[in-house]
């Protein structure tokens, strides 16, 4: 069965909150060391989703006929001071069970083309540099560069973890003139 990509509703936020929770606890992909309730899942969707951002799902009947929720994405807010407005971070997780489908790339794709070039001009990407480094080449492959290593930025599960700061520019904002230039 293949897999759809919708933007994420307050319902679908039982199952991101399940998806979440999971890397909480048994990850250091997210440096949280709790999990989010639903309800913050729904103040954050409607944060983001209010801004103009993107936040999608991917999703697949059940045998009822309700959506399973696959994976989620979203851009989110980088830091709060104001000459960060124009600058989002982005947010992709799957379901374990739904890991190698490339659906990461269906949702990263989803997110970058869901945007709107006239309030992101940077998307940047922290991640834990972990043995696996599949979400470094995800982002690489759809351009992203990384632009440095933040050593030993975070400690969880009994351990130092370095991040690996990766940056997108958004086609059509290379320039420093236009709607994003200081007023």
């Amino acid at each position: 069965m293949t897999a759809t990509v919708r933007t994420a509703t307050s319902a679908d936020c039982p199952q991101i909150a399940e998806i979440y929770r999971h890397y909480v606890e048994n990850s250091v992909i997210t440096f949280d060391y709790e999990s989010p309730s639903v309800d913050d899942w729904e103040e954050r969707l409607a944060a983001i989703t209010a801004r103009g951002r993107p936040f999608v799902v991917a999703v697949e009947p059940d045998d009822t006929g309700a959506d399973t929720v696959l994976g989620y994405a979203y851009l989110g807010e980088f830091r709060t001071k104001h000459a960060y407005d124009w600058t989002t971070e982005d947010s992709i997780y799957l379901r374990p069970d739904a890991t190698g489908r490339r659906l990461g790339s269906t949702l990263l794709e989803a997110l970058l083309t869901g945007l709107d070039p006239s309030s992101v001009r940077r998307v940047v990407a922290v991640i834990s540099i972990i043995s696996s480094d599949v979400s470094i080449r995800l982002h690489q492959r759809f351009g992203f560069v990384q632009t440095g290593v933040l050593q030993s930025i975070g400690y969880k599960n009994g351990r130092w973890i370095d991040c690996a700061v990766l940056q997108y520019t958004v086609p059509g904002t290379e320039s420093d003139s236009g709607p994003f230039s200081p007023s």
